[in-house]
């Protein structure tokens, strides 16, 4: 609960400054607070995105150079198409 309590925390304190700067109680230069401060929501949620599809991309790739993980899911496969082929499922 103290690592939700924290993330809760955090984003509440991220919003409410984002908010202040939103309704112009932050000093902020007249375009950094009209242009960029509305879209800093839309950037974090975008480059959220990004890491979350490269890092599984990166993990993807390098799933091979797990020989251990590799040889063990091959096994678990083969032992899959046994159990199917015993219960008379058509596998192709």
């Amino acid at each position: 609960m103290a690592r939700a309590q924290r993330l809760g925390t955090l984003l509440a304190t991220i919003g409410g400054i984002w908010l202040l700067g939103l309704i112009g109680m932050l000093p902020l230069p007249e375009t950094v607070q009209t242009h960029i401060w509305p879209v800093l929501p839309l950037l974090f949620v975008v480059s959220l995105g990004s890491y979350a599809f490269i890092n599984i991309g990166y993990n993807l790739v390098a799933f091979r150079e797990c020989p251990e993980a590799y040889h063990e899911l091959m096994q678990e496969i083969q032992e899959a198409k046994d159990d199917l082929r015993a219960k008379n499922v058509d596998i192709s």
